[in-house]
């Protein structure tokens, strides 16, 4: 009964460490996230700025949505673990051969010569997307452990009003 009693609170503990390295991970993929995006507008305001602000603008974006799709594909996973399944995202961008139809890289939508700036942002803002992904895996993996505390700690007093 003991060992047991023991057994549980060891993986408790390792739960525990283990969501406190996923907290770590999230935050410090949250401050690259954030450098990213401010690091994307910089460059987005240059671009404006050299450009002129009619060049690079709201307007030079397709009124009709057809033609606006995404260049990322996204696959969604579901992996087993024990007794529950953790869901996982992955991320890549589609190849100039997976585009169905016509569609073209926004930032043409801005001219064939576009000032280096909006290249570099538009960079930046594909890592974010990498980064978006990944503290997505972090969160789901954050929900898993805490639903296996959750069992853990129903379970260590089930074995606490039995020993009483």
């Amino acid at each position: 009964m003991q060992k047991n009693i023991d057994d549980i609170c060891n993986a408790i503990d390792k739960l525990f460490l283990r969501n406190l390295e996923l907290i770590e991970e999230k935050v410090s993929t949250n401050v690259q996230m954030e450098l990213l995006l401010r690091s994307g507008y910089i460059e987005l305001a240059k671009a404006r700025y050299i450009s002129g602000k009619e060049n690079v603008s709201i307007l030079q974006i397709p009124v009709n949505k057809e033609n606006i799709s995404s260049l990322f594909k996204l696959e969604s996973k579901f992996i087993k673990e024990s007794e529950d399944t953790i869901p996982s995202f992955d991320i890549s961008l589609k190849e100039e051969n997976e585009f169905e139809e016509d569609i073209q890289n926004p930032i043409k939508w801005f001219g064939v010569l576009v000032p280096q700036n909006l290249r570099t942002a538009q960079k930046r803002f594909q890592e974010s997307v990498y980064l978006a992904t990944k503290i997505a895996n972090i969160h789901c993996e954050l929900d898993s452990i805490a639903n296996k505390l959750k069992a853990l700690y129903l379970l260590k007093n089930a074995f606490c009003k039995q020993s009483e």
